[in-house]
């Protein structure tokens, strides 16, 4: 007698694929975390760094690099425990870190420029008009600044790169106080060079940190 065969009614669960969606939104979230805190620090590091630049021949510029590594390695502290990232974010984060620290560096130039050249002035002064010497700083820092903003629109950040690229001299007769020719040490072609330079050594200094977060922790860049 053929026996008959016996069939399971239980219902088996089928198990799928664990949903990756809020793992990944996660990751990406932890990237950007270090990203901000990045650009937080890019600000006081780019202000920094306006003064090491103003350094003769060039020496200033390395300084760019150094920096760069530390917020570099920053960055890819804090984002490291969820990597890989997306190229695509990591590049984008990195773009926009380099481009806060360079920003920053040349308008902190620029507004300390009006009252550097008030100092120096002061010094090389004998008479001051019967102005005590802040006075006579913070009024020649002021027709600087309105000697950018009517010769070279519209003054602030825009006008000093304006002016240090075509001229970089301030000459007598540009402003009242101005009594002698004044110039910057790094202007036209030089300043140009000096800013290409520094931004492209800040921006190894960032990349070698953070780009190698594209790719899993075993796996050689």
């Amino acid at each position: 007698m053929p026996v008959a065969k016996a069939y399971s009614t239980e219902s088996h669960e089928v198990i799928g694929p664990v949903p990756t969606s809020n793992f990944s939104l996660q990751s990406s979230s932890r990237w950007w975390v270090a990203v901000l805190v990045g650009a937080m620090l890019g600000v006081p590091i780019g202000c920094l760094l306006s003064y090491a630049a103003a350094l003769p021949n060039f020496i200033g510029v390395f300084f760019f690099a150094l920096l760069g590594l530390v917020v570099g390695a920053i960055v890819f502290r804090i984002a490291s425990p969820n990597r890989p990232f997306p190229k695509f974010s990591v590049i984008s984060g990195t773009t926009a870190v380099t481009a806060i620290i360079w920003t920053s560096s040349i308008v902190k130039e620029a507004l300390d420029f009006p009252t550097d050249m008030g100092q120096v002035a002061a010094s090389q002064t004998r008479d001051l008009g019967g102005r005590s010497l802040s006075e006579f700083r913070n009024e020649f820092a002021s027709q600087v600044r309105g000697h950018l903003r009517t010769q070279y629109p519209p003054g602030g950040t825009v006008g000093y790169v304006r002016w240090v690229l075509t001229s970089g001299e301030l000459k007598k007769g540009d402003t009242e106080l101005i009594q002698r020719a004044m110039h910057v040490p790094q202007a036209k072609i030089g300043w140009a060079i000096r800013v290409v330079i520094s931004g492209g050594l800040l921006a190894f200094g960032v990349a070698s940190q953070t780009l190698p977060l594209s790719t899993p922790s075993d796996k050689k860049v």
